[in-house]
C-alpha cells in the first residue's frame, strides 16, 4: 500500500502538494470546490499530518481549539478575552472557528479542527447528550460545552439560583407584576432555560401575580423587530408590569429604548433588571441593573477542563471566585402604582 502522505493527498485529489498544504494550514485563498475535493481526500483516508508530526516527535498539541456562533454577544467576547488570556498563560495558542447552530456545520468545523491537530475543542453552543454520542464514536477530537462536567462551573445551579433570588428583590421593593422575557433553548436542561426556571420559582413561591402574558420567549433571536414584537405583547397600557426581567443584557438595552420610546419612565414607570454583566450595561442611561456572571472565573475553569481532557491533570479553581453578583443600578426603583 502507498505511504499515505501529503503527496499521495495531493495525487489523489489532483492537485498540487501546494495546494493540499494551503487548505491544511489556511495559508492562502482556495476555492470551495478544490478545498472540499481536498478535505474529502484527507478524511477518505484518515490522514492526519498534524498528530503524526506531533507523535514522531513525542510532542502534543499546544493549540486549543474553539466553536463560536456566528452572532456573538458582548459577553462571549468578554468571555474569549479572557479564554485566550488564560490559554496563553499556559502556553496554548488558540484556533477560533464560527458557525451557526446546525449540527451538520459544527462537524465540518470539527473536521477540520482534527485535520489541524487539535485533540481539545470547547464550543459555544451546548451540545445534547445525542450530539456528544455521535461526536465521542466518530471523532478523535475532545469536545467540551459550559455544561460538561470537566468545567465545573455549576452553571445550572447558578443561573437558577441568582435569577431566583433577583426577582425576590424585586419582590421586597413592592414589586407585584413582574414580567419576563426568556430565551427558549433546544435543550431543555440549559443554563438559559434555567434562568426561567428561577424566575418561574420566585414567581410561584412569593405569591406574584402569574399572568403568563408578561413571559415573552425569544428563540435564540436579538434582532430588533424580534425583541419589539415580543415587548409589545407583554407591555398592555392598560396593566403593564412594574418591573421587567430580561434573560441577557443586550435584549435588556435593546428593552429600555423601546419603553423610553413609548413615553414611559425607568424605573419610575417600570424597573428593568438582567443577566450577564458586560461592561456597556453600566454606560447606558439609566445605567442597567444586571446579574454579573463570574466571566473571568468561568474562563480558567474552561481552559482548566480542557487542558484536564488532554492530559488527565486536574487543576481546580477556587470555588470562591464561581460569584452571581446582583448590581443594583439606576434601571430598578420602587414601584409607582
Amino acid at each position: 500500500m502507498e505511504n499515505i502522505d501529503i503527496k499521495f493527498i495531493a495525487k489523489k485529489s489532483e492537485c498540487s502538494i501546494a495546494t493540499v498544504s494551503r487548505v491544511i494550514n489556511r495559508s492562502k485563498p482556495v476555492s470551495e470546490e478544490l478545498q472540499k475535493r481536498v478535505i474529502d481526500t484527507i478524511r477518505k483516508y484518515n490522514y492526519n499530518p498534524s498528530i503524526y508530526a506531533q507523535n514522531l516527535a513525542g510532542k502534543k498539541s499546544r493549540l486549543l481549539g474553539f466553536i463560536m456562533t456566528n452572532y456573538i454577544n458582548q459577553y462571549q467576547l468578554l468571555l474569549f478575552r479572557y479564554l485566550n488570556e488564560f490559554a496563553c498563560k499556559m502556553g496554548y495558542g488558540c484556533i477560533i472557528r464560527y458557525c451557526n447552530s446546525g449540527f451538520e456545520e459544527k462537524l465540518e468545523v470539527l473536521r477540520e479542527l482534527e485535520i489541524r491537530g487539535i485533540e481539545v475543542c470547547f464550543s459555544l453552543f451546548l451540545l445534547s447528550q445525542e450530539e456528544e454520542a455521535y461526536i465521542k464514536e466518530h471523532f478523535r477530537i475532545k469536545v467540551c460545552h459550559m455544561q460538561s462536567p470537566e468545567m465545573r462551573l455549576n452553571i445550572i445551579e447558578k443561573n437558577e439560583s441568582s435569577v431566583y433570588e433577583a426577582v425576590c428583590y424585586l419582590a421586597q421593593l413592592g414589586h407585584k407584576r413582574i414580567g419576563g422575557i426568556f430565551c427558549i433553548d433546544e435543550i431543555d436542561d440549559s443554563f438559559l432555560m434555567a434562568r426561567k426556571r428561577g424566575f418561574l420559582k420566585a414567581i410561584s413561591q412569593i405569591n406574584l401575580d402569574q399572568d403568563e402574558s408578561m413571559i415573552g420567549q425569544l428563540h435564540g433571536e436579538c434582532e430588533k423587530d424580534s425583541v419589539i414584537s415580543v415587548i409589545e405583547k407583554i407591555f398592555v397600557p392598560q396593566k403593564p408590569p412594574t418591573a421587567l426581567f430580561c434573560y441577557s443584557d443586550e435584549v435588556a438595552i435593546e428593552v429600555m429604548s423601546w419603553i423610553m420610546k413609548q413615553g414611559y419612565r425607568i424605573p419610575e414607570d417600570i424597573s428593568v433588571l438582567s443577566f450577564d454583566g458586560i461592561p456597556f450595561a453600566g454606560r447606558v442611561t439609566p445605567s442597567l441593573s444586571t446579574i454579573s456572571q463570574p466571566v473571568e472565573y468561568q474562563a480558567k475553569c474552561i481552559i482548566n477542563g480542557m487542558l484536564y481532557l488532554q492530559d488527565g491533570i486536574e487543576r481546580p479553581c477556587d470555588e470562591k471566585g464561581n460569584e452571581y453578583l446582583l448590581q443594583i443600578r439606576d434601571s430598578v426603583g420602587l414601584p409607582s402604582h
